[in-house]
């Protein structure tokens, strides 16, 4: 599933937002659920293009909790309504933001696969 996010390293944030996703309380969400369950996350950051030889993503891998409220989370807001100006006509007001701490990362680049 795409999500929005920003890198402050060494987190990633992620917003519970209110775009529309079919469930009304944002606790019951699936990856809501799954960072309360298991406390990690992994994120596949990719680039996608026709030519294979550009092709790259990286893979963030971590802890993972929800911030719903203190000074990270506006931060974390703040970083993500200057990277998507569209929050400007929907703010994110008091969401809740996701919060990996990457521990591992791992990149793979098609110009490597290439022969």
């Amino acid at each position: 599933m795409p999500i929005v996010f920003v890198f402050e390293d060494p987190h990633l944030y992620t917003p519970i937002d209110s775009k529309p996703k079919g469930v009304t309380d944002w606790r019951r969400l699936r990856r809501v659920q799954n960072v309360v369950t298991n406390g990690r996350a992994s994120v596949v950051v990719d680039a996608w293009s026709e030519e294979w030889s550009e092709l790259r993503y990286v893979l963030l891998e971590g802890t993972a909790d929800v911030l719903e409220g203190g000074a990270e989370r506006d931060h974390a807001l703040t970083l993500l309504e200057a990277k998507y100006p569209q929050y400007a006509r929907m703010p994110l007001g008091d969401a809740p933001v996701i919060r990996v701490t990457v521990e591992r990362r791992r990149e793979w680049s098609g110009a490597e696969a290439a022969p």
